[in-house]
């Protein structure tokens, strides 16, 4: 299955290593619940083969309005490979709209951060498979690697947990996760769902919240005032 071009197009440029001070939150509304290019030398591939998990999570940034024609031909994809499917994670929140004749409002379930699909697989995998069947996309890098983030499946299953009970505890931060190192003590988290994670202790909006490492995305959580912290020497 190919892509109609008239429907779908990819990020020109750009990665997640943005520098601006804004910040996008998920709790902006009711809620119910680098780009790399294609190619990739000898000497990387190796690198990937003996590095990458099968379970890991990579991501990329879709224009908005292509995450519903992007998930339904992944779903198209899933129905006729029913042993292998391909995982994916969307986090939707309804949003309120006033209705254009002005008598109240429309409620619609919206993607919470604007074009942000995860998808599960290795690396090499995830490139094979958008090389396949979305040749317009590609991976978002890890700012800090300058490679394609790999996220653990042993952080994705926490953070998709909480995205969906509690998405208001979560805060999808502009700035790279690298910038937080400055004048903050590295932490490991010893208790609740993100135990052996490592972060930061950050002041924002007046709260301390955990900034955590999302595959070179910064991305802040709040409510950790009863967990245990130890220093990562």
């Amino acid at each position: 299955m190919t892509l109609d071009s008239s429907e779908l197009h990819s990020i020109a440029d750009g990665d997640s290593c943005s520098s601006g001070a804004a910040s996008i939150t998920v709790a902006d509304a009711v809620s119910d619940t680098g780009i790399e290019g294609v190619s990739i030398s000898r000497q990387n591939e190796q690198r990937l083969r003996t590095s990458d998990k099968s379970d890991s999570w990579g991501y990329l940034f879709l224009h908005n309005m292509t995450v519903a024609i992007f998930e339904r031909m992944v779903n198209d994809y899933n129905s006729q490979h029913v042993e292998q499917p391909r995982r994916y994670f969307i986090h939707r929140t309804y949003r309120y709209f006033p209705r254009k004749d002005d008598h109240g409002v429309r409620r619609r379930l919206v993607p919470t951060v604007s074009g942000l699909v995860f998808l599960q697989g290795s690396t090499l995998t995830l490139r094979r498979f958008l090389k396949e069947r979305f040749p317009s996309f590609h991976l978002v890098n890890d700012c800090s690697t300058r490679q394609p983030a790999a996220i653990e499946d042993a952080v994705m299953q926490p953070f998709m947990r909480i995205m969906s009970a509690s998405p208001e505890r979560i805060t999808f931060l502009t700035d790279p996760f690298n910038k937080f190192a400055r004048d903050h003590t590295l932490l490991r988290v010893m208790s609740g769902p993100f135990k052996g994670q490592t972060g930061y202790i950050v002041r924002i909006d007046r709260d301390r919240q955990l900034v955590m490492n999302l595959g070179g995305y910064a991305v802040a959580l709040r409510g950790v005032y009863d967990e245990d912290f130890e220093e990562v020497k």
